[in-house]
């Protein structure tokens, strides 16, 4: 069956006002104990995450409800199949919801949740999984497989960064409608790890306080974080408050080292706004004083304005890796070119001292009266 055109997706009428936070001079961070965070696992034991190789699943479910409802509130009964190692195949009793805000409106398909019961999947690649978000591919067609193959890249590239952010599974999925079976559809997608796993590989606690001093951040973490969202030129997310009655933050995590106050570190998620993917949907906050997705903008605070140039050192070093996790295979050589100059662009920037000056240091938020003071974390 051919394929249809992709219908128009729906701009949101503007973001949050999540963006707008107060910077504050940062304290010392519990630095002692973020080092023996690092010295934990990187990887952690989770089979689903343990291979960069695409996954292939089907799901069986009433998936032209859940796409024409598009609530959060409606869950349904789903098989979920693959093939395993030995060339079995597996079937797994789950539970679908559909998930996001933004996406939740925009998008003709939208984003997923399956929740499984762990005694079931004791011995399958899900061991140990009980909720998994899954990101989909927002509509049909060239467009909507791009978007999620690089916001999957954009996950990819920081964890090439750091071990401080989310793994995640690339999926070939066959999607089954489990009322007809003339409906069916193929598409990418990806499961993205829980906060709760994550902090567990790291040796963290997962926390959710309604607010947050970024004196209680980690200063090298916060400084890869800012710049890494200045590379993708992302704005949609806040490391200071959440949505109203949520809790700290939006589109990110707080993990913290057990029992501290401080030295906490911030997990993003949610790039489908970044202006590297450039989405029908996005839209930029007029008050941020940009117009178009695609304009970077620096969100980081004065008091990483010295640790920057560290940070800076470090991209650098690692470009070639970056870069590579940006550009997915699967995407058509023509926005390979096109991606490529975006990054490119970004090193231009960062390792011009005149560019880094008026786009990234000048631009801190916080004044510049600010004092910094350095923590004694590894990699300063």
């Amino acid at each position: 069956m051919a394929a249809k055109s992709p219908s128009r997706v729906t701009k949101p009428a503007r973001l949050s006002d999540w963006f707008f936070e107060d910077a504050m001079m940062p304290l010392k961070t519990l630095s002692a104990l973020y080092v023996l965070c690092l010295a934990g696992p990187a990887w952690g034991d989770a089979p689903l995450f343990a291979s960069d190789e695409a996954l292939g699943i089907s799901i069986e479910a009433p998936l032209r409800n859940l796409i024409r409802n598009k609530s959060r509130k409606n869950e349904y009964d789903a098989v979920v199949r693959y093939v395993n190692d030995q060339g079995e195949q597996v079937t797994l009793d789950a539970k679908i919801s559909a998930r996001g805000n933004a996406r939740l409106g925009s998008c003709d398909f939208p984003p997923i949740r399956l929740e499984f019961d762990p005694e079931k999947t004791a011995g399958t690649v899900f061991d140990g999984q009980r909720r998994l978000k899954m990101v989909t591919h927002c509509q049909r067609g060239s467009d909507g497989t791009r978007w999620v193959l690089q916001e999957y890249g954009i996950y990819r590239a920081y964890n090439v960064i750091t071990d401080f952010s989310y793994r995640v599974r690339k999926l070939d999925v066959t999607y089954q409608d489990s009322k007809s079976a003339r409906w069916n559809r193929n598409a990418p997608a990806f499961f993205i790890e829980a906060t709760g796993q994550a902090a567990d590989r790291l040796g963290m606690d997962s926390i959710r306080p309604p607010e947050v001093k970024t004196e209680q951040y980690e200063l090298v973490e916060t400084t890869n974080l800012m710049l890494f969202q200045y590379l993708i030129a992302n704005t949609d997310f806040s490391v200071k408050r959440g949505p109203e009655g949520e809790g700290c933050c939006h589109n990110a995590r707080i993990i913290a080292p057990k029992g501290a106050q401080a030295g906490w570190v911030v997990l993003p998620y949610d790039f489908d706004q970044a202006g590297i993917i450039n989405t029908d949907y996005s839209a930029t906050d007029r008050r941020l004083g940009i117009r178009v997705v695609t304009t970077r903008l620096y969100r980081g605070f004065c008091w990483q304005n010295e640790p920057l140039k560290d940070a800076i050192s470090m991209f650098t070093d690692k470009r070639e890796a970056i870069t590579a996790a940006l550009i997915p295979d699967e995407i058509p050589a023509s926005r390979h070119a096109r991606i490529r100059r975006y990054v490119d662009r970004f090193y231009d920037t960062i390792n011009d001292p005149a560019e880094l000056q008026e786009n990234l240091l000048a631009k801190c938020r916080g004044g510049a009266t600010f004092a910094i003071r350095k923590t004694t974390t590894a990699g300063q």
